[in-house]
């Protein structure tokens, strides 16, 4: 009986520190940051922006000469506004390594430049407001990503030009952000930060707002909280990330917007985009004028002028801050846990943890052979969960393998989540009934203990490489030791919460299509993965059956017939889910193809099967392309090819020119080599090799599995109509040289609602050497 008391008054204890370490530091008092006023913002004007971006000059990727007409209106407006307007062209080589989603080895020149604009105040503490302006292709007019950002900036330049200000503003408009933010790090890079208070990034205007605050490092606390009470007191819906900004911190690809490079300077800097998952027009021809809402970018115009108005920031330049905090969002009220918080929650759980263990020690230490049923547990709870998981899945592979379509989930995601863990539970309960007939232990507490000792492990080793990712097991483990005093599914199912929403975040976030297709191509990695993770949520689950084993049984008795039949109805209503709509449609490539001097080729194709009509139209056949000749006609390039050659011993340097005689400007040129042996590129003609990464040589890289060694250099206008290179190696090299060309207009032209198109020329030529 003491003992009981002594542990009630620990659990309170604890529960109590939790609690004031959750809000502790937590509010920020909205009367201090704000400040009611009308701020003039026109949204009819700011469209007008939008329309001329769009419209009059379209597709703007990164170094086009549309892109350059976008900067020089840009710059124009903002001349006419009364702001001091600087150019900053760059020309920055970015090489993406080998990787599981990339291959070969790419190196790539991309020209582009900022448009940087100041407005003074009367002190030198600078505010930042940016937005890109450039497109992911030239098939994208860029409407909502990010003319909707654009004309929201030039909307702002107009008011703040026109009122009285302490605060010197500073308009950046950054170009190559498609590529991987490469103008705003070339920006960070030079700046002089050290009068900058804080940055505020405008990417894609639209409903519901996303407040980003996710980087490699995370916008500071007290940023967040100055921001999200405005928004409160804005009766603007908002979202803020929590579990994105953790799976972020210390990535090497860090945010996904421009304000990533400032937190990674130390400048305090948060972003405003749409939250949820991205629309099936992102980043594709169908992001016209007509996706952009007014009423949205009346909105964020608004919102983003009070916070320019009426967020203060101590700090002035590059600092440090509390980088390892949780931020919980509870409706409009945002509160956060800072790190020391986490570290208190975390001891105090762990603490706990060891008491109730040396408890349960206490009250077995006379029980002989316990390791052996603590392997028969782990043993068969294991079992269960890969039983559990590669079942879960089968409507998936029954109707991928049906319907022969691979993307299966690609309009309607969360069903096919909500259908996995319906057909989860339907696998669990039919299971349940052979369970309670197995010769295995059915010690309650011996299964809860075992999932004790693995969440403790678990959360131990994470604490240990950083707190804030060990937070949702920690809860986990909370919630399994409660369930200890209190064995009720509640408690089971509850435990891991913040994994569940962490799937929920990913599923409403741009990655949430690469995620799902890495699962599916690395299946046996994800398999073990999530085996591993329902080992101890089921070893939770059947702490509480055991303690009442009887109304589990009758329960399984009267609902097994049920449940098999609604589980075989859900797997045959999986079949009726379309894989593409007009929202999220089909990906389909026309391309003109050019080899040498021999007539072309109209190339359809896309990664699943062609739709019916297409092929039929067509003349085709049934499959994932098709070709029609294109007769009599020259290609968009000739290339004239010189090469002079040195040899010593085995190794061979080859001095290469190519001239190419273009009959229109492509947008990419590219070489890509590839040999059997090592070799090493070099060319200033094509890549200036002062600008590439200190240490990096341009050498090829292995391929798996075809063991041959490759490189592909590549470079977004201006081209030049001579390629100089060198190359240094041991045996034949081949070299094809490449050119993609916008296709405005294309001679087959298909119209389907379920179909988004791109038009593209490409040429190739290929040589041995």
């Amino acid at each position: 009986m003491k003992s009981s008391k002594i542990t009630k008054i620990i659990i309170i204890a604890i529960l109590g520190l939790f609690t004031s370490a959750w809000f502790v530091s937590t509010g920020a008092d909205p009367a201090t940051v704000l400040n009611h006023s009308k701020s003039g913002f026109s949204a009819e004007k700011a469209y007008e922006h939008v329309k001329y971006l769009v419209q009059i000059i379209g597709p703007r990727p990164a170094g086009s000469k549309s892109e350059l007409k976008a900067a020089q209106y840009i710059d124009y407006v903002l001349r006419q506004n009364g702001w001091k307007v600087r150019d900053q062209p760059f020309s920055k080589v970015v090489v993406r390594q080998a990787s599981v989603s990339q291959k070969v080895q790419q190196v790539e020149l991309i020209n582009s430049q900022n448009i940087i604009a100041e407005l003074p105040g009367t002190r030198p503490d600078t505010i930042i407001i940016a937005a890109h302006y450039d497109t992911a292709t030239f098939n994208a007019p860029g409407a909502v990503d990010n003319a909707s950002g654009v004309g929201v900036l030039l909307e702002l330049a107009r008011i703040l030009s026109k009122e009285p200000h302490e605060d010197t503003y500073q308009l950046i408009f950054f170009g190559a952000e498609e590529y991987g933010l490469v103008g705003s790090q070339f920006y960070t890079s030079q700046a002089d930060l050290s009068a900058v208070r804080w940055m505020l990034n405008v990417d894609m205007v639209g409903s519901s707002m996303e407040i980003d605050v996710a980087g490699k490092r995370s916008t500071p606390p007290e940023l967040i909280k100055q921001v999200t009470a405005l928004a409160a007191e804005s009766r603007i819906p908002f979202h803020l990330s929590r579990d994105f900004m953790v799976m972020t911190r210390e990535s090497s690809h860090g945010g996904t917007s421009d304000y990533s490079p400032f937190l990674d300077q130390g400048i305090p800097a948060l972003g405003l985009g749409i939250y949820g998952r991205p629309e099936g027009y992102f980043h594709r021809p169908e992001d016209s004028l007509e996706r952009v809402s007014l009423e949205e970018v009346q909105k964020v115009g608004d919102f983003s002028h009070r916070l320019l108005t009426n967020v203060k920031m101590e700090t002035m330049g590059p600092n440090e801050w509390d980088e390892l905090y949780l931020p919980f969002q509870m409706g409009k009220n945002v509160f956060i846990l800072p790190s020391y918080g986490i570290r208190i929650f975390i001891v105090c759980t762990f603490l706990l943890t060891s008491f109730l263990l040396m408890q349960f020690y206490r009250t077995r230490n006379k029980q002989k052979n316990e390791w052996k049923k603590v392997l028969g547990i782990l043993g068969v709870t294991l079992l269960l969960s890969v039983i559990v998981v590669s079942l879960s899945g089968v409507g998936e592979v029954l109707w991928g393998w049906i319907k022969q379509v691979d993307l299966l989930y690609y309009a309607y995601p969360e069903l096919f989540i909500v259908a996995r863990i319906g057909l989860a539970f339907g696998v669990l309960v039919i299971l349940a009934g052979w369970f309670f007939k197995l010769p295995m232990v059915r010690d309650a507490q011996l299964y809860w203990a075992t999932g004790i000792i693995l969440l403790f492990g678990i959360s131990l080793v994470l604490a240990l490489i950083r707190i804030d990712l060990a937070f949702p097991f920690v809860f986990w483990l909370l919630c399994l030791n409660l369930q200890f005093f209190f064995p009720n599914l509640i408690l089971a199912l509850i435990g891991p919460y913040f994994l569940y929403w962490m799937h929920y975040e990913l599923l409403n976030s741009q990655q949430w299509i690469s995620y799902y297709q890495a699962i599916h191509k690395y299946y046996l990695v994800f398999f073990g993965i999530y085996s591993l993770l329902m080992i101890p949520f089921f070893l939770a689950i059947l702490h509480v059956v055991l303690r009442k084993t009887y109304l589990f049984k009758r329960f399984i008795f009267y609902s097994k017939k049920g449940i098999l039949i609604a589980t075989v109805c859900l797997i045959l209503l999986l079949g009726l889910i379309p894989s593409y709509t007009s929202d999220y449609p089909q990906v389909v490539i026309v391309q003109e193809e050019w080899s040498g001097s021999n007539d072309g080729k109209v190339h359809i194709f896309s990664e699943e099967l062609l739709p019916r009509k297409v092929v039929n139209d067509l003349s085709g056949q049934e499959g994932k392309s098709l070709f029609v000749s294109i007769l009599h006609e020259k290609p968009p390039i000739t290339v004239e090819t010189t090469m002079m050659e040195a040899a010593k011993d085995s190794h061979r340097t080859l001095d290469i020119t190519f001239k190419l005689h273009y009959i229109k400007e492509p947008y990419l040129t590219r070489l890509n080599f590839e040999s059997k042996y090592p070799f090493e590129v070099k060319t200033d003609e094509f890549l200036p090799m002062s600008k590439l990464p200190r240490k990096l040589q341009l050498k090829g890289a292995r391929l798996e599995p075809s063991g041959n060694y490759s490189i592909i250099l590549q470079r977004t206008p201006p081209h030049k109509n001579s390629i100089q290179i060198s190359v240094e190696t041991q045996s034949v090299i081949t070299c094809s040289v490449e050119a993609m060309f916008p296709d405005p207009s294309p001679r087959i032209q298909i119209q389907n609602p379920r179909l988004s198109i791109d038009y593209q020329t490409w040429f190739k030529e290929s040589y041995n050497f």
